[in-house]
């Protein structure tokens, strides 16, 4: 066999090799927006609040939780377990206060998706948005936003 053709060989094998190997599955993120109600009713713990939470497009959960400070000052920690083990954690800062005639007022919140700390269909998400934060005689958060998931 001459150089040329023993060439032409080895590109031909290399190609068959290739075609072999197969590709890696394309992932797209999806991004979409959302909203979410927390009804943390009777649920105070040492550490935080908890209750219940809808959540637009993702689920409900009867029973999750805040920590307060859980990242740090003023950055609230909320951790969310759905039925399928896929958990989504939430950091939430109070940015305002509304005030309301004579009542506490209200809380504005910012949220962002904490997706290093979330697993499952939630694992790497990123996105956050708004809300408010309803208080006495129980606390009623509701928020908007977008999150992509992976």
């Amino acid at each position: 066999m001459n150089k040329p053709n023993i060439l032409r060989l080895a590109l031909a094998l290399a190609i068959a090799v290739m075609m072999l190997v197969p590709a890696a599955p394309a992932t797209a993120s999806i991004t979409q927006p959302f909203h979410a109600t927390f009804v943390e009713v009777g649920g105070i713990t040492e550490t935080g609040s908890c209750g219940s939470a809808t959540i637009s497009q993702l689920g409900h959960v009867a029973y999750q939780c805040v920590v307060f400070n859980g990242c740090g000052a003023n950055c609230e920690l909320r951790t969310i377990t759905f039925d399928d083990g896929s958990t989504l954690v939430i950091q939430e800062s109070i940015v305002g206060v509304i005030q309301h005639g004579q009542s506490a007022g209200l809380f504005e919140i910012t949220l962002t998706i904490d997706g290093a700390s979330s697993t499952g269909r939630f694992a790497g998400a990123t996105g956050g948005g708004t809300g408010t934060v309803v208080l006495p005689p129980f606390a009623v958060i509701t928020a908007s936003g977008t999150i992509t998931l992976l």
